[in-house]
């Protein structure tokens, strides 16, 4: 008898990447005012604590403001492929918080259904805060994402590479540029991740998102490599290649491009070098057919 094969379902994942800083201090003010706290120089912080955990003085993350997003949309093809269906930027000087929020979930939304978010270090960042912020100014999730108000975690629906990659985090965690390094991924293009929330206060909003997009665009990749661990459609090289050509079509302009344009000619030099070698070895006689 003659079986039918279920067809595969097309996946789709959710790119995404946040940027954040403390721009407003009023709410924190609020806080200090119900710990009784008064800044003074006899008291600058309060005694046991180091400046950099005191939450009195230094703001946690719950004060943060969300001040650029980018998010990439991609969808599977039948033979394993991956297409670059939407690239978004939604920041500031042109969206406030709450703007850049619901530009967020509007793309949620939009996105083909089950389709999953994935993120690095999105479970101990960008998650909480987008939650958070959503939560501030009274937006609702669409309706199915509504598990993302549950802290984000979801076995399915949200892959954290930086907890894919660390065991859970049971693995000391590394850092996104380390990584990259690792596995020849072009990143942190345009300046180092440290130096974010200051261009973030000085308004340099071109840098901010240029940074926050380099950010997705890098993750996209690298998903790319881990989804390879369980499908063998399609080499990752293809798919990263497909990925970094829309990227820069879609971002033309950009000063991140050229670099990301050098890497794709490296690579395609590697492979056609690589190809050229495996035909040496592995057929010598078509060589000798062109002589």
């Amino acid at each position: 008898m003659k079986t039918e094969m279920t067809p595969r379902a097309q996946r789709s994942w959710i790119v995404l990447d946040i940027e954040s800083a403390v721009l407003d201090d009023v709410a924190h003010k609020r806080y200090q005012a119900m710990e009784r706290w008064v800044p003074s120089d006899e008291k600058a912080i309060r005694r046991g604590y180091r400046r950099s955990e005191d939450p009195l003085t230094c703001p946690r993350w719950v004060f943060q403001t969300i001040a650029t997003a980018a998010i990439m949309v991609l969808v599977e093809d039948a033979q394993g492929g991956v297409d670059v269906r939407r690239f978004i930027t939604l920041s500031a000087p042109d969206h406030d918080e709450r703007s850049v929020i619901a530009g967020i979930l509007q793309a949620l939304s939009e996105a083909p259904a089950d389709a999953e978010i994935v993120t690095w270090m999105g479970l101990a960042h960008d998650l909480p805060l987008l939650i958070n912020g959503a939560l501030k100014h009274g937006l609702c999730l669409p309706p199915n994402w509504k598990w993302l108000a549950f802290g984000g975690y979801h076995r399915d629906r949200h892959i954290d590479l930086a907890r894919a990659m660390t065991a859970g985090m049971k693995m000391k965690p590394i850092h996104l540029a380390e990584v990259l390094a690792a596995m020849d991924i072009p990143g942190k293009l345009t300046a180092p991740p440290f130096a974010i929330t200051a261009m973030i206060y000085a308004g340099q909003w071109d840098e901010v998102q240029s940074a926050c997009e380099v950010d997705v665009i890098s993750t996209a990749l690298l998903l790319a490599r881990w989804r390879r661990l369980t499908d063998p459609r399609a080499e990752a090289d293809a798919v990263e290649d497909r990925i970094l050509r829309r990227a820069i079509e879609l971002r033309a302009g950009r000063g991140y491009v050229p670099a990301l344009e050098a890497h794709r000619k490296r690579q395609f030099e590697v492979q056609y070098t690589k190809a050229a070698n495996d035909a040496a070895r592995l057929a010598p006689w078509l060589k000798q057919d062109a002589a």
